[in-house]
């Protein structure tokens, strides 16, 4: 009977063991069912100024909840609509890049309402491991490229009176341009300053207790398009030498303008 009870004892043991491994096989596989997320585009590379899609599948084959799609220019300018509702998993944004160059897509789902509705993971921000490429010019003008090209000359310089002209063309459309530099010291007041082919913001003023003017101008430019920047003043300094050296966005620049 002892040999009876032990042989029952040692069965009992092996199913409890063989129920533990066959729990934790079925709990792992629960864990790592869910489907990677994907992205794709309509066509990458793409041209600039054309409409392109992209597309998030979030590998969920969820119907609710939302999908947010954005997409960054390299001048971090970022596209991206409202988040919409997903279909079987999957979410679009349409939109128009107009910037050349890569572009940083990453993508989210955010579970929403009642967790018995839509028991889906969020899945937080992930980026496409696939950059987008923009392809082509700005213009929009059947094709056209320029070059980026900043200048400057001297158009006035006697006694008093001097006026000097930049020039500035960007090769692509830029929302934050900065164009700055100085005038040398005896500048009797403010200069007027008379901007070409854009709107821009135009500030100056005089560092320290210098008797010189520091101009900045800032706002945004097209492409191709060349900015005329005219400025006038009154000095009585009586070196060659009227102006310092001056920027622009795009690592231009314009070396000191002389009388000659």
């Amino acid at each position: 009977m002892f040999e009876h009870l032990l042989i029952a004892l040692l069965s009992l043991a092996l199913f409890a063991t063989s129920c533990t491994k066959d729990d934790a096989v079925t709990s792992d596989l629960a864990l790592s069912g869910r489907t990677s997320h994907s992205f794709a585009y309509s066509a990458n590379p793409t041209p600039a100024g054309e409409e392109v899609t992209i597309t998030f599948d979030a590998g969920n084959l969820a119907d609710c909840g939302l999908i947010h799609i954005q997409a960054t220019s390299p001048e971090g300018d970022t596209y991206g609509g409202k988040p919409v509702t997903p279909e079987a998993g999957e979410g679009t944004l349409t939109f128009t890049p107009l910037t050349p160059g890569e572009y940083v897509v990453r993508a989210k789902y955010t579970r929403t309402g009642n967790p018995k509705n839509c028991d889906h993971e969020s899945t937080g921000w992930l980026e496409a491991e696939e950059l987008l490429l923009v392809e082509g010019d700005t213009t929009g003008g059947g094709g056209d490229t320029c070059e980026a090209d900043f200048t400057g000359e001297v158009t006035l310089c006697d006694s008093s009176q001097r006026e000097v002209v930049y020039t500035f063309v960007s090769d692509k459309d830029l929302h934050h341009v900065k164009i700055q530099g100085g005038l040398t010291n005896f500048v009797e007041e403010d200069a007027v300053v008379v901007v070409g082919g854009a709107d821009l913001d135009v500030e100056q003023w005089i560092p320290g207790n210098s008797s010189n003017r520091i101009i900045r101008l800032t706002g945004s430019v097209d492409a191709c398009v060349p900015i005329t920047i005219t400025i006038t003043w009154t000095s009585s300094n009586p070196g060659d030498i009227i102006t310092g050296e001056w920027t622009a966005t795009g690592g231009l620049s314009v070396p000191g303008l002389s009388c000659e």
